[in-house]
C-alpha cells in the first residue's frame, strides 16, 4: 500500500513536471511568434526638386535615397554606410534603418490618409496616399502607385514590390519635389523588433 502511494506520488510529480514543461514551451513559442521581425525592403527614391537660387532663378537639383540617408546620418551621428532607406509595408512608411534592420528614423508616413484598391487575394494594391513627415503638421504631398505582394502558403509576406510617383513640397525650404520610388531586395531584420 505504501509503495503504491509512493508510485502514484512519483507519477503525479512526473506529470506536474511534464505539464509545466509543456506550458513553458507553448508560452515560449507564442512569445517568439508574436515578436516577428519587421518586413523591410530597400527603397529607391529618385527625383528632382526645384527651388530658386541666390539670383532668383529656378534651379533643378537631382536627389536620391542616398541624400535621405546622408541627412539622417548627419542628424544622428551615424555612419551613412551602415544605413539603408527602406519601405515597411506593415507600417506603410519609408524609414532609415541600420544594415541589421534596427530602426533609426521614420522619414515619410503613408498610413493616415489613403485609398487602396485591392484584388481579392490582397496581393495587388493600387494606392493613393498623403505623405506626412515628423516635421510638418499637414500633408506634404502624395504618393500614387502599385504594390505587388508575394505571399507564401501560410500567408506570410515573401516579397513586396512597390512602384510609384511622389509629388510633394516643403514650403519651409521653398522647394517642390517630384520623384519615382521602387522597392528592391528584402533587408533582413536581425533585431526581432516589432
Amino acid at each position: 500500500m505504501a509503495s503504491d502511494i509512493q508510485r502514484y506520488t512519483q507519477l503525479f510529480d512526473f506529470m506536474k513536471i511534464r505539464t509545466w514543461l509543456f506550458l513553458a514551451v507553448v508560452f515560449g513559442w507564442l512569445q517568439i511568434t508574436t515578436l516577428r521581425a519587421d518586413d523591410l525592403f530597400q527603397l529607391f527614391w529618385r527625383g528632382t526638386y526645384y527651388q530658386t537660387n541666390s539670383t532668383g532663378h529656378i534651379i533643378a537639383v537631382r536627389f536620391s535615397e542616398q541624400d535621405v540617408i546622408n541627412y539622417v546620418a548627419q542628424n544622428t551621428g551615424m555612419d551613412p554606410n551602415q544605413l539603408v532607406f527602406v519601405y515597411r509595408p506593415r507600417k506603410r512608411d519609408a524609414a532609415v534603418v541600420q544594415n541589421s534592420g534596427a530602426f533609426v528614423a521614420s522619414v515619410f508616413q503613408m498610413q493616415n490618409t489613403y485609398t487602396d484598391v485591392n484584388n481579392p487575394s490582397g496581393t495587388v494594391t493600387v494606392r493613393h496616399a498623403l505623405l506626412l513627415d515628423q516635421s510638418h503638421s499637414t500633408a506634404l504631398g502624395s504618393f500614387f502607385g502599385l504594390e505587388l505582394r508575394t505571399l507564401n502558403s501560410s500567408g506570410a509576406l515573401v516579397n513586396d514590390n512597390l512602384v510609384g510617383t511622389v509629388l510633394y513640397s516643403k514650403s519651409d525650404l521653398g522647394a517642390v519635389f517630384g520623384g519615382q520610388v521602387s522597392t528592391g531586395s528584402r533587408i533582413i531584420d536581425t533585431t526581432n523588433a516589432p
